[in-house]
Protein backbone atom coordinates (compact mmCIF):
# COMPACT_ATOMS: atom_id res chain seq x y z
CA UNK A 1 0.00 0.00 0.00
CA UNK A 2 1.79 3.06 -1.23
CA UNK A 3 1.62 6.18 0.88
CA UNK A 4 1.39 9.92 0.33
CA UNK A 5 4.14 12.31 1.32
CA UNK A 6 3.40 15.85 2.39
CA UNK A 7 5.87 17.18 -0.17
CA UNK A 8 4.27 15.23 -2.97
CA UNK A 9 0.90 16.90 -2.86
CA UNK A 10 -0.15 19.86 -4.99
CA UNK A 11 1.59 23.01 -3.89
CA UNK A 12 -0.61 25.81 -2.66
CA UNK A 13 -0.06 29.31 -1.31
CA UNK A 14 3.05 29.43 0.83
CA UNK A 15 4.00 25.90 -0.21
CA UNK A 16 1.42 24.39 2.08
CA UNK A 17 -0.67 21.35 1.23
CA UNK A 18 -4.29 20.82 2.12
CA UNK A 19 -3.41 17.59 3.88
CA UNK A 20 -0.25 16.28 5.47
CA UNK A 21 1.32 13.07 6.62
CA UNK A 22 2.68 12.58 10.15
CA UNK A 23 6.46 12.99 10.12
CA UNK A 24 7.04 9.62 11.77
CA UNK A 25 5.06 7.96 8.97
CA UNK A 26 7.07 9.78 6.31
CA UNK A 27 10.42 8.75 7.74
CA UNK A 28 9.43 5.16 8.54
CA UNK A 29 7.99 4.57 5.07
CA UNK A 30 10.29 6.57 2.80
CA UNK A 31 13.52 6.02 4.71
CA UNK A 32 13.62 2.31 3.86
CA UNK A 33 13.92 2.87 0.09
CA UNK A 34 17.12 2.17 -1.84
CA UNK A 35 18.10 3.12 -5.37
CA UNK A 36 18.94 -0.48 -6.28
CA UNK A 37 15.46 -1.71 -5.37
CA UNK A 38 13.30 1.25 -6.45
CA UNK A 39 15.03 2.74 -9.53
CA UNK A 40 17.35 -0.01 -10.85
CA UNK A 41 16.64 1.02 -14.47
CA UNK A 42 18.15 4.47 -13.78
CA UNK A 43 21.49 3.21 -12.49
CA UNK A 44 23.01 2.04 -15.82
CA UNK A 45 22.66 5.61 -17.13
CA UNK A 46 24.78 7.09 -14.34
CA UNK A 47 28.55 7.46 -14.12
CA UNK A 48 31.06 9.09 -11.74
CA UNK A 49 31.33 12.86 -12.09
CA UNK A 50 27.76 13.51 -13.25
CA UNK A 51 25.79 16.36 -11.69
CA UNK A 52 22.46 14.93 -10.50
CA UNK A 53 19.16 16.42 -9.30
CA UNK A 54 16.61 14.49 -7.23
CA UNK A 55 13.21 16.24 -7.10
CA UNK A 56 10.91 15.26 -4.25
CA UNK A 57 13.86 13.65 -2.48
CA UNK A 58 12.13 13.31 0.90
CA UNK A 59 14.47 11.95 3.56
CA UNK A 60 17.14 11.31 0.93
CA UNK A 61 17.52 7.53 1.11
CA UNK A 62 17.56 7.13 -2.69
CA UNK A 63 19.37 10.46 -3.20
CA UNK A 64 22.33 9.38 -1.11
CA UNK A 65 22.62 6.04 -2.90
CA UNK A 66 22.84 8.00 -6.16
CA UNK A 67 25.40 10.36 -4.62
CA UNK A 68 27.65 7.39 -3.93
CA UNK A 69 27.29 6.23 -7.53
CA UNK A 70 28.10 9.57 -9.22
CA UNK A 71 30.76 10.78 -6.73
CA UNK A 72 32.67 13.04 -6.95
CA UNK A 73 29.88 14.61 -9.04
CA UNK A 74 27.54 16.96 -7.13
CA UNK A 75 24.05 15.81 -6.14
CA UNK A 76 21.22 18.14 -5.12
CA UNK A 77 18.08 16.85 -3.42
CA UNK A 78 15.04 19.13 -3.65
CA UNK A 79 11.95 18.96 -1.47
CA UNK A 80 9.44 21.32 0.15
CA UNK A 81 9.55 19.65 3.57
CA UNK A 82 12.23 21.20 5.80
CA UNK A 83 11.94 18.37 8.31
CA UNK A 84 12.68 15.69 5.74
CA UNK A 85 15.58 17.74 4.36
CA UNK A 86 17.08 17.98 7.85
CA UNK A 87 16.86 14.19 8.13
CA UNK A 88 18.54 13.84 4.72
CA UNK A 89 21.40 16.17 5.71
CA UNK A 90 21.98 14.23 8.92
CA UNK A 91 22.07 10.94 7.04
CA UNK A 92 24.51 12.38 4.47
CA UNK A 93 26.80 13.36 7.32
CA UNK A 94 26.48 9.93 8.91
CA UNK A 95 27.42 8.27 5.62
CA UNK A 96 30.30 10.68 5.06
CA UNK A 97 28.92 11.93 1.73
CA UNK A 98 30.26 15.39 0.99
CA UNK A 99 29.00 15.64 -2.60
CA UNK A 100 25.29 15.82 -1.64
CA UNK A 101 23.33 18.88 -0.56
CA UNK A 102 19.63 19.50 0.01
CA UNK A 103 17.56 22.52 -1.00
CA UNK A 104 14.00 23.54 -0.16
CA UNK A 105 12.29 24.25 -3.51
CA UNK A 106 9.40 23.32 -5.76
CA UNK A 107 9.82 21.38 -8.99
CA UNK A 108 7.82 24.17 -10.65
CA UNK A 109 10.34 26.81 -9.55
CA UNK A 110 13.71 25.09 -9.52
CA UNK A 111 16.39 27.63 -8.40
CA UNK A 112 18.96 26.47 -10.93
CA UNK A 113 20.10 27.88 -14.29
CA UNK A 114 19.27 26.12 -17.54
CA UNK A 115 21.43 23.08 -18.32
CA UNK A 116 22.78 22.68 -14.77
CA UNK A 117 22.58 18.89 -14.46
CA UNK A 118 23.50 15.71 -16.31
CA UNK A 119 20.79 13.58 -14.71
CA UNK A 120 17.49 14.08 -12.87
CA UNK A 121 15.16 11.85 -10.88
CA UNK A 122 11.54 12.37 -9.81
CA UNK A 123 10.37 9.39 -7.75
CA UNK A 124 6.83 9.29 -6.31
CA UNK A 125 6.35 12.99 -6.96
CA UNK A 126 4.46 13.68 -10.18
CA UNK A 127 1.32 11.66 -9.40
CA UNK A 128 0.58 14.18 -6.65
CA UNK A 129 0.88 17.23 -8.90
CA UNK A 130 -1.98 18.72 -10.94
CA UNK A 131 0.21 19.10 -14.05
CA UNK A 132 2.83 16.33 -14.43
CA UNK A 133 3.73 17.57 -17.91
CA UNK A 134 4.73 21.00 -16.56
CA UNK A 135 6.98 19.29 -14.00
CA UNK A 136 8.65 17.24 -16.73
CA UNK A 137 9.31 20.37 -18.76
CA UNK A 138 10.83 21.99 -15.67
CA UNK A 139 13.19 19.03 -15.34
CA UNK A 140 14.11 19.21 -19.01
CA UNK A 141 15.05 22.89 -18.63
CA UNK A 142 17.76 22.15 -16.07
CA UNK A 143 19.23 19.17 -17.96
CA UNK A 144 22.18 19.55 -20.30
CA UNK A 145 22.19 18.15 -23.85
CA UNK A 146 22.77 14.43 -23.51
CA UNK A 147 21.24 14.51 -20.02
CA UNK A 148 19.00 11.74 -18.72
CA UNK A 149 15.79 11.85 -16.69
CA UNK A 150 14.07 9.07 -14.74
CA UNK A 151 10.50 9.38 -13.46
CA UNK A 152 8.70 6.72 -11.42
CA UNK A 153 5.28 6.60 -9.76
CA UNK A 154 2.91 3.96 -8.47
CA UNK A 155 -0.15 3.16 -10.57
CA UNK A 156 -2.91 2.52 -8.05
CA UNK A 157 -4.94 0.40 -10.47
CA UNK A 158 -2.27 -2.32 -10.07
CA UNK A 159 -2.65 -2.68 -6.31
CA UNK A 160 -3.46 -6.23 -5.18
CA UNK A 161 -4.34 -7.49 -1.73
CA UNK A 162 -5.02 -10.83 -0.01
CA UNK A 163 -7.01 -11.83 1.91
CA UNK A 164 -9.76 -9.56 0.72
CA UNK A 165 -11.82 -7.82 3.37
CA UNK A 166 -14.42 -5.23 2.25
CA UNK A 167 -13.37 -2.83 5.00
CA UNK A 168 -9.68 -3.17 4.09
CA UNK A 169 -10.59 -2.51 0.46
CA UNK A 170 -12.31 0.67 1.65
CA UNK A 171 -9.09 1.65 3.43
CA UNK A 172 -6.97 1.32 0.29
CA UNK A 173 -9.54 3.28 -1.74
CA UNK A 174 -9.20 6.32 0.51
CA UNK A 175 -5.55 7.14 -0.24
CA UNK A 176 -5.93 7.59 -4.03
CA UNK A 177 -9.18 9.46 -3.45
CA UNK A 178 -7.21 11.86 -1.28
CA UNK A 179 -4.63 12.26 -4.05
CA UNK A 180 -7.38 12.98 -6.58
CA UNK A 181 -9.11 15.37 -4.18
CA UNK A 182 -5.92 17.44 -4.16
CA UNK A 183 -5.53 17.46 -7.93
CA UNK A 184 -3.21 14.49 -8.36
CA UNK A 185 -3.48 11.54 -10.73
CA UNK A 186 -2.88 8.18 -9.00
CA UNK A 187 -3.42 6.22 -12.24
CA UNK A 188 -1.31 8.29 -14.64
CA UNK A 189 2.09 6.56 -14.41
CA UNK A 190 1.45 4.01 -17.19
CA UNK A 191 1.57 6.97 -19.61
CA UNK A 192 5.00 8.24 -18.53
CA UNK A 193 6.85 7.25 -21.67
CA UNK A 194 4.50 9.29 -23.83
CA UNK A 195 4.54 12.22 -21.41
CA UNK A 196 8.35 12.35 -21.58
CA UNK A 197 8.13 12.57 -25.37
CA UNK A 198 5.52 15.31 -25.10
CA UNK A 199 7.82 17.22 -22.72
CA UNK A 200 10.61 17.16 -25.31
CA UNK A 201 12.66 14.17 -24.22
CA UNK A 202 13.90 11.58 -26.72
CA UNK A 203 14.80 7.88 -26.77
CA UNK A 204 12.39 7.06 -23.97
CA UNK A 205 12.25 3.68 -22.27
CA UNK A 206 9.38 2.27 -20.20
CA UNK A 207 10.04 0.25 -17.04
CA UNK A 208 8.22 -1.17 -14.05
CA UNK A 209 9.13 -2.40 -10.61
CA UNK A 210 7.11 -3.98 -7.80
CA UNK A 211 9.36 -2.99 -4.91
CA UNK A 212 6.31 -1.98 -2.85
CA UNK A 213 5.26 -5.40 -1.57
CA UNK A 214 4.40 -6.80 1.84
CA UNK A 215 4.46 -10.54 2.45
CA UNK A 216 5.77 -11.22 5.95
CA UNK A 217 4.13 -10.56 9.29
CA UNK A 218 6.58 -7.77 10.05
CA UNK A 219 5.90 -6.13 6.68
CA UNK A 220 2.11 -6.40 6.72
CA UNK A 221 1.99 -5.28 10.34
CA UNK A 222 4.15 -2.26 9.51
CA UNK A 223 2.22 -1.09 6.44
CA UNK A 224 -1.11 -1.63 8.19
CA UNK A 225 0.10 0.43 11.11
CA UNK A 226 1.40 3.24 8.90
CA UNK A 227 -1.85 3.37 6.92
CA UNK A 228 -3.83 3.35 10.16
CA UNK A 229 -1.82 6.37 11.29
CA UNK A 230 -2.75 8.15 8.07
CA UNK A 231 -6.44 7.41 8.50
CA UNK A 232 -6.34 8.70 12.07
CA UNK A 233 -4.64 11.97 11.10
CA UNK A 234 -7.09 14.79 11.99
CA UNK A 235 -6.62 16.53 8.63
CA UNK A 236 -7.32 13.31 6.76
CA UNK A 237 -10.34 12.50 8.93
CA UNK A 238 -11.76 15.97 8.36
CA UNK A 239 -11.47 15.73 4.56
CA UNK A 240 -12.64 12.12 4.34
CA UNK A 241 -15.76 12.80 6.40
CA UNK A 242 -16.57 16.23 4.99
CA UNK A 243 -16.40 14.84 1.46
CA UNK A 244 -18.86 12.12 2.43
CA UNK A 245 -16.55 9.22 1.56
CA UNK A 246 -17.35 7.69 4.94
CA UNK A 247 -18.21 8.76 8.47
CA UNK A 248 -16.21 8.55 11.67
CA UNK A 249 -17.97 5.41 12.87
CA UNK A 250 -17.24 3.49 9.66
CA UNK A 251 -13.72 4.91 9.55
CA UNK A 252 -13.09 3.43 13.00
CA UNK A 253 -14.26 0.03 11.70
CA UNK A 254 -12.06 0.41 8.61
CA UNK A 255 -9.02 1.14 10.74
CA UNK A 256 -9.71 -1.83 13.03
CA UNK A 257 -10.07 -4.15 10.03
CA UNK A 258 -6.84 -2.82 8.54
CA UNK A 259 -4.88 -3.49 11.72
CA UNK A 260 -6.42 -6.98 11.95
CA UNK A 261 -5.43 -7.66 8.32
CA UNK A 262 -1.83 -6.73 9.17
CA UNK A 263 -1.78 -9.53 11.78
CA UNK A 264 -3.01 -12.25 9.40
CA UNK A 265 -0.48 -15.00 8.59
CA UNK A 266 -1.67 -15.03 4.95
CA UNK A 267 -1.83 -11.26 4.33
CA UNK A 268 -0.16 -9.89 1.20
CA UNK A 269 -0.20 -6.61 -0.71
CA UNK A 270 1.73 -5.17 -3.64
CA UNK A 271 1.54 -2.33 -6.14
CA UNK A 272 3.47 -1.80 -9.38
CA UNK A 273 5.45 1.34 -10.07
CA UNK A 274 5.57 2.46 -13.70
CA UNK A 275 8.61 4.43 -14.82
CA UNK A 276 10.26 5.95 -17.85
CA UNK A 277 13.75 7.12 -18.75
CA UNK A 278 14.40 9.75 -21.43
CA UNK A 279 17.23 11.76 -22.96
CA UNK A 280 17.79 15.39 -23.86
CA UNK A 281 19.08 15.68 -27.43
Amino acid sequence: MSQVRQTDVPEQAGGEASYSMPERVQEAYLGMRTAAEWVPFFLPHLRPGMALLDCGCGVGSITLDLAERVAPGPVVGVDLDAGQLATARAEAARRGLTNARFVAASVHALPFPDESFDAALAHTLLLHLPDPLAALRALRRVLRPGGVVCVSDDDWSTLVISRVDPLVERAIELVPRMVQHNGGAPFYARHLRGLLLEAGFARTEGHAVAADHYGTLAETRKIAGLTDMLLSNPQWVSIICSEGWTDEAELARIRAALVAWGERPDAFSAVMYCAAVGRVE
